[in-house]
């Protein structure tokens, strides 16, 4: 009998790790090769994990807990000495001993050989109750929460081991607790409800939060006349459906454009990596996608330069479809070199986007509204939407970043029914 390794898979270029979702097996279950294991999530996507080899599950972390990449997840006995099976990556652990796990926050691998009467696993040295991981002294220090409140927490990992939800619930209740010194206890004056972030939403706030430290911020904001557009959208939307099978979206306007524009400028559409400036040889548009569960996913339109209007359409249907029922695959999610965010589909005007790492820019679109302009001297009635362009200051300056957005909105400015791929619908 040998024992293999079952590990967090990396889920995303950005994903430093994942959370146990839901276990498809139990403690000591028959497993079969490409069988489903386990359900994680990153901020991204869920995958499901398959099983590498046939055994007997001996191993497995507990349902909520969140593991670095590349930790042990699970432990497998295999049916025989591991001929024809993926090569054993641990042996198993002697009786009474507890698998150890390079993981971050409070990790526990349940191990039915170490636990064979007892749902408990054997105490960790009391020398570990004072160990912080690298996942709690980051968002600790990210919230100004000194090493002496952190040892006031009572854990609630094994041990006491301070976890990651400790430090949210102490964030959350510490306005209206005790100064700052005394352990944090929920007042009695005052009635808060404290929610526990989801573990998408952990991760969303952490790579924003990075994406803020990380990068230099500018936002520009030009405002584009889609007058022409607005009134190519009500001619042939009912025919560009028909014929295609999905709706005329200004979210597919732009990213066509967009996907065009990106071609003269190079350095935008590139990555930061240490000091190196990476300009990307692909044209990668992300556009984020907001789920009923209040979380954030971006899938990637691959290519997105090389595609038609009417592909660019359906494919942007097909990945939100996929997002929305989280059925997104790490294809779906990989490689993206530029965002756009459509935060104009729930009425707002104006905003300031976040860039997405390790993209050093993101597009914003407000919403479509009819708004007086002057033009030749008249007072007229147009569509106008507003275009926020944020970008990395340390890679691309403003001059760039103007003649970046001025050619987007002329570009915008200047579609007609043959760019779009269209005139036979008009």
């Amino acid at each position: 009998m040998k024992t293999v390794d079952v590990r967090m898979p990396q889920m995303g270029q950005s994903a430093a790790e994942g959370t146990i979702v839901k276990w498809h097996k139990k403690m000591g279950d028959r497993v079969h090769v490409d069988e489903v294991l386990v359900e994680v999530e990153s901020d991204k996507i869920n995958v499901e994990v398959e099983c590498p080899v046939a055994g007997r599950l001996i191993g497995s972390i507990k349902e909520g807990r969140t593991v670095p990449v590349g930790d042990v997840i699970a432990m497998i006995e295999t049916d025989n000495d591991g001929a024809g099976d993926a090569p054993a990556s641990s042996t198993p652990p002697a009786a009474g001993s507890r698998p150890h796990m390079n993981s971050s926050d409070d990790q526990e691998l349940v191990s039915t050989d170490t636990m064979p009467n007892s749902l408990d696993a054997p105490a960790l040295p009391d020398s570990t109750r004072d160990w912080l991981s690298p996942g709690v002294m980051r968002l600790a220090l990210l919230n100004n929460i000194t090493v002496a409140e952190l040892k006031l927490i009572n854990g609630s990992g094994r041990n006491n081991r301070i976890t990651r939800d400790d430090v949210l619930n102490l964030i959350a209740r510490r306005d209206g607790t005790a100064s700052v010194g005394r352990r944090a206890e929920p007042s009695t004056t005052v009635a808060d409800t404290v929610v526990p972030m989801t573990s998408i939403r952990k991760t969303i706030a952490d790579h924003m939060v990075q994406s803020v430290r990380t990068s230099a911020h500018v936002t520009m904001v030009h405002a584009a006349d889609m007058t022409h557009i607005v009134q190519l959208r009500n001619r042939i939307k009912d025919a560009f459906f028909n014929q295609h099978g999905v709706r005329m979206s200004y979210t597919a306007v732009v990213t066509y454009v967009v996907s065009r524009v990106l071609r003269e400028f190079p350095t935008i559409n590139a990555s930061v990596v240490g000091t190196n400036i990476v300009l990307r040889n692909e044209v990668n548009v992300g556009c984020a996608v907001a789920l009923p569960d209040e979380s954030l996913v971006v899938p990637v339109v691959r290519n997105a330069d090389r595609k038609t209007f009417p592909e660019i359409s359906r494919e942007l249907d097909r990945l939100i479809g996929l997002a929305r029922n989280k059925a997104l695959g790490p294809s779906d999610v990989h490689g993206g070199t530029f965002t756009l965010s459509n935060f104009g589909a729930f009425g707002s005007l104006i905003g300031t986007p976040l860039i997405n790492q390790p993209q050093v820019a993101i597009l914003g679109m407000g919403a479509v509204f009819q708004a007086p302009v002057v033009i030749n001297g008249d007072i007229c009635v147009r569509d106008i939407t507003y275009l926020s362009f944020s970008f990395d200051h340390r890679v691309i300056d403003g001059a760039m970043g103007g003649r970046f957005l001025n050619r987007l909105q002329k570009s915008i400015e200047a579609l007609n029914e043959s760019i779009l791929d269209v005139a036979e619908l008009t």
